[in-house]
């Protein structure tokens, strides 16, 4: 097998000398090399699997993978196809270097990929100078084929059952967009509800939807239709798909994209995974367990199945959940007797678990349970072919036996993670003071000695899969192992309560804030897991830093406002506003008025005057380090110059073009760099000696010399 082949390759001549290499078996004669220490590096420019495809008769896996480049700030979109037996060589049928952002958040939308019944060609969604049109390619294709010409951006490309017609859906045009954004910008945006334009976001145009039962992310006074295509594979026409044409087809269930770009479904709509038996006799789903009363954004489901007539729901509590804990996914076993689920279930809802769940006999077995993510997984005979991450590997494709529940691997896009060592992890339980269940994991500094004391950061807000950079990907957790010191990385599994699975939205979270602000729940579950590991003696209750991200920047409020720390890090705390209000709708500033009244009420502004940490500022002794993005430096400005003024330890940095969270590889870069510096400069005293960062560290001792002065000041 030849080795894996990056798109990237810098020199023929080297790729030369590796075929020769292979094919004479002089590189299994050499000694492996020893593992080497982590880096940001590898933190910022693995291949990060996005979408993962199986050919409809197993053989093949079609997947696509993004890579940040940091030198050059760009990217390598790129799509392979590897065989599912052990040992195959994934063989890349193309690339590209635009991914898909969504530019209200930041994030990259995954490729679309789907096969044709024939196992050869692959269509998928692909931006190319700006658009984004369906392409496809093969093993046996010399290049990628663009098949799409249309004038919007299209998506979720679907086949019909006998392969023979492509069809996809498409918005606003380019064209069209343009002139609606023009059009709003001259005539100015009417302040409504919900907005049409945020200063951290631009203009809110919604998304084209495709008609069903949703709960609506936007204004519904710009909402669009969806324009469905269908493109003739032997002809190479394309033409507008007519009601019968799309009867093809039926319904689908949304992926990622969709539910972010179109919203929700809600009420009865929400039906998902529906998938039919092998001799298309049954049909298998989950369901809201009842929509009249469950309208809120995450109502129960529960496993169903329809068989001759009867329907049947499971009543094993496996079979139930909801969104983030329970059910998850189900496949039909070969014999169309079983149906295989995936749920998320163990203690404090951190296992993945997979189940096989007989209707007839009502009976379940365990087939697999782990600390491991599986991901986009397809069933092909016995054998599961999913996406698998570890604590300590980025996603790889495996095979999991889903009579025995082993796993073989199948291919990796990051073999130089095979050559890095990482420190030992240990997942940890805990509880928030109401008895709210929450989970971590402890990632131990290298050369961890029992009874030392160590410097302990600590990063929130999810911790599953591969533990690279923690919610937001700012924090470089494995490099602060490397580097001496401990990591509490935080899951507060969110508190699932009853008006979240009864209550429409956007009242479906109402109380989200009073939980975290005046209840105080998350802080309260990681200050108990911070004094678990100050009570076993492995962190140093002096050397304890906390950050933050999004939902975690509120939670790092309260921890501050609760406790001093060493030092903090933060994409931006935006503290409550005590004299400015966010719009009423949907989001914050509805439940920042339920929790605490209204700003320019004499009790409403005095509740958030106690709970606001820039009204708070001169209480707040942890050495701060903001970095934020330039659409969102608005909503700091408060908290950060509230600090300034109080002559609080505390720095700030604004990166250009940058969303809620930050795109750029370049920027990726710098700040895992920057928090890493911060917190061996605050927690260890130590400084990097790059002359380049003489500056950085010249105004960090400023910083620290009259942090001390004040502090003896303060005693």
């Amino acid at each position: 097998m030849l080795p894996f082949i990056s798109p990237r390759l810098s020199s023929l001549a080297f790729f030369l000398r590796l075929l020769f290499l292979a094919t004479t078996g002089i590189i299994t004669a050499v000694q492996a090399a020893p593992k080497r220490d982590i880096t940001v590096r590898d933190l910022v420019e693995f291949r990060d699997v996005q979408t993962i495809r199986l050919s409809p008769n197993g053989q093949y896996v079609a997947f696509q993978t993004l890579q940040r480049h940091a030198d050059s700030n760009d990217f390598t979109v790129a799509w392979y196809i590897v065989a599912t037996q052990p040992g195959a060589a994934p063989h890349i049928v193309d690339t590209g270097t635009e991914p898909v952002r969504d530019d209200r958040i930041g994030q990259f939308f995954p490729s679309a990929i789907v096969w044709a019944p024939d196992n050869d060609w692959v269509y998928f969604t692909k931006k190319h100078q700006g658009t984004i049109q369906i392409w496809r390619s093969s093993l046996n294709a010399a290049k990628a084929e663009q098949i799409s010409h249309q004038a919007g951006d299209v998506m979720s490309p679907r086949l019909s059952p006998d392969g023979a017609k492509l069809f996809y859906t498409m918005g606003r045009s380019h064209a069209e967009l343009a002139a609606l954004k023009k059009t709003l910008a001259r005539d100015g945006y009417l302040q409504q509800n919900p907005a049409l334009y945020y200063l951290e976001h631009g203009p809110m145009i919604p998304f084209c939807t495709d008609g069903r039962a949703r709960i609506s992310l936007g204004s519904d006074k710009l909402s669009c239709r969806l324009k469905n295509f269908v493109y003739d594979i032997a002809s190479g026409t394309t033409r507008n798909a007519t009601q019968d044409d799309l009867k093809l087809l039926g319904d689908q269930d949304d992926d990622f994209s969709t539910m972010m770009r179109q919203g929700p479904l809600k009420g009865a709509d929400l039906k998902f995974r529906t998938k039919m038996s092998p001799d298309g006799s049954a049909r298998a789903w989950a369901e809201n367990v009842d929509p009249e009363i469950y309208k809120g954004l995450r109502p129960p489901v529960v496993l169903t199945v329809r068989h001759n007539g009867d329907t049947i729901r499971c009543a094993a509590p496996q079979c139930r959940g909801i969104q983030g804990t329970g059910f998850q996914d189900l496949w039909w076993s070969p014999n169309g007797k079983e149906i295989i689920f995936k749920v998320v279930d163990g203690p404090h809802h951190s296992l993945i678990s997979f189940y096989g769940w007989t209707p007839e006999t009502r009976k379940i077995r365990q087939i697999h349970s782990s600390n491991d993510i599986f991901s986009q997984c397809e069933l092909t005979g016995l054998r599961l072919i999913c996406g698998h991450q570890t604590w300590t590997s980025p996603t790889k494709i495996v095979a999991l036996n889903s009579v025995t529940g082993g796993i073989t691997p199948i291919a990796s896009v990051n073999p130089e993670f095979d050559d890095i060592r990482f420190t030992k992890v240990e997942k940890i339980l805990g509880k928030d003071a109401y008895g709210h269940e929450v989970y971590g994991h402890l990632i131990y500094p290298k050369g961890y000695q029992k009874g030392k004391k160590y410097p302990l950061v600590v990063t929130q807000y999810h911790s599953y899969g591969f533990l690279r950079g923690a919610t937001g990907h700012e924090q470089p957790l494995h490099v602060y192992a490397r580097d001496g010191v401990a990591v509490l990385s935080f899951d507060h599994r969110q508190n699932f309560d009853k008006e979240q699975q009864k209550a429409p939205f956007p009242d479906s979270n109402i109380n989200h804030e009073k939980k975290i602000y005046i209840e105080q729940r998350p802080a309260t579950a990681v200050e108990n897991m911070i004094d678990d590991l100050v009570a076993r003696g492995i962190a140093d209750p002096d050397r304890i830093g906390v950050t933050g991200f999004s939902y975690g920047d509120v939670v790092l409020d309260t921890l501050l406002m609760r406790r001093n720390y060493a030092a903090a890090s933060s994409t931006g705390l935006s503290s409550i506003p005590p004299y400015r209000k966010f719009p009423p709708g949907a989001g914050p500033g509805k439940r920042l008025d339920h929790a605490f009244g209204k700003p320019f009420t004499p009790e409403g502004h005095t509740k958030r005057l106690k709970y606001s940490l820039a009204a708070q500022a001169d209480k707040i002794d942890t050495p701060i380090l903001m970095q934020t993005a330039d659409r969102e430096f608005y909503f700091m400005s408060d908290t950060y110059y509230a600090l300034l003024d109080a002559g609080k330890p505390v720095e700030l940095y604004q990166y250009p073009d940058e969303y809620h969270v930050k795109w750029q590889p370049a920027h990726n870069e710098r700040i895992y760099s920057r928090n890493l510096d911060w917190f061996k400069f605050w927690l260890r005293g130590a400084e990097d000696g790059d002359p380049a960062k003489a500056a950085q560290y010249e105004r960090w001792r400023t910083l620290r010399e009259r942090h001390k002065i004040n502090m003896q000041t303060k005693k």
